[in-house]
């Protein structure tokens, strides 16, 4: 009889805690960590594995030491590219990927899918810094949207980032670089104003011959005129030529640049490989930089919420203690 009434009792209770699943109660859920997926870890020599291991795994314990996922199931891994002989530094980084709990038919369940997501990567940025830009591209360089700001010892930059689902929401970044330098290097005006007219000249008889007849002439005029502004822009002051290039498309000139800057939507800040910046006596599995990420939607409490809680528990003065190492 009292085994019965127990169980009368338990399933009463569990039905009352299924009525009660709702937004708030999914909100303030106390989340787990799960570790997620393991990824390729073919063709990466075991020494260098090993290392890379033990620095996502001090990446993971610095995290989970001081965040605890709330409304959210935090799942977590490693990955690591297979080593490109191009490049001075193998590429591996730590990810959390936030589940967001919900309900339904009042019980509660996680998210299979989500777009808060956190990262900390060694050796790698999202933008190409390791190689230069062939003339295929129109500005003649590889760019990246915004130009990071140094702050307390890192570089900073944020900016509106497409999440998916239909969502927008904020990317926030930092470079964490040995000796406060960074693993790049800009374009001067001076550069790209001298690739541009190369580039001009070079591709001029082309473009002539594939014209239509009527336009041959026209298109001539065009490149030349395209010459002449940039031969005018070169005896601009040296203080001016040497300054970063960051340039967008004149949309009266199909062949023609404009000068701009970082704060313009349409601009694009022109950078180049920076080899000297890289120890060439260190592992190719020692990170020589870390690019940390944290994106997500302001808009979604949980998401805010997460994302300010994992900012907290970064260690930036770690993060700079593990470089070179």
């Amino acid at each position: 009889m009292k085994y019965i009434l127990l169980c009368w009792v338990l399933i009463a209770s569990l039905n009352t805690y299924a009525q009660d699943c709702n937004p708030t109660s999914a909100s303030q859920k106390p989340g787990i960590w799960k570790e997620g997926m393991k990824g390729s870890v073919s063709g990466i020599p075991a020494a260098d594995l090993e290392k890379e291991k033990k620095v996502i795994a001090s990446l993971h314990i610095m995290i989970k030491s001081k965040y605890n996922p709330t409304g959210v199931e935090a799942d977590f891994n490693g990955s690591y590219d297979r080593p490109d002989p191009e490049i001075p530094v193998n590429n591996y980084s730590y990810q959390i990927y936030f589940m967001p709990y919900f309900c339904e038919k009042n019980v509660m369940k996680t998210a299979h899918e989500t777009s808060t997501t956190f990262s900390v990567t060694s050796n790698r940025v999202d933008w190409n810094i390791f190689e230069t830009a062939v003339e295929s591209i129109p500005e003649g360089f590889f760019s990246m949207k915004n130009m990071p700001v140094e702050k307390d010892g890192y570089f900073y930059f944020e900016e509106n980032a497409s999440l998916g689902f239909g969502e927008t929401g904020k990317s926030r970044n930092w470079l964490i670089t040995a000796g406060g330098k960074l693993p790049y290097a800009y374009v001067t005006k001076k550069e790209f104003l001298e690739k541009q007219k190369n580039m001009l000249v070079l591709s001029m008889p082309k473009a002539i011959d594939g014209a239509n007849t009527n336009y041959k002439a026209k298109t001539e005029q065009d490149f030349n005129k395209a010459i002449s502004k940039i031969e005018t822009l070169l005896k601009m002051p040296a203080a001016e030529s040497s300054q970063p290039a960051i340039v967008k498309q004149d949309p009266n000139d199909y062949l023609s640049f404009l000068f701009t800057n970082d704060d313009d939507a349409f601009g694009k800040v022109l950078i180049k490989p920076k080899p000297e910046y890289f120890n060439s006596k260190l592992p190719r599995s020692s990170p020589q930089f870390f690019l940390v990420n944290m994106s997500g939607s302001e808009k979604d409490p949980v998401a805010s919420k997460v994302m300010a809680d994992v900012i907290k528990s970064i260690d930036f003065s770690a993060l700079k203690d593990m470089l070179e190492k």
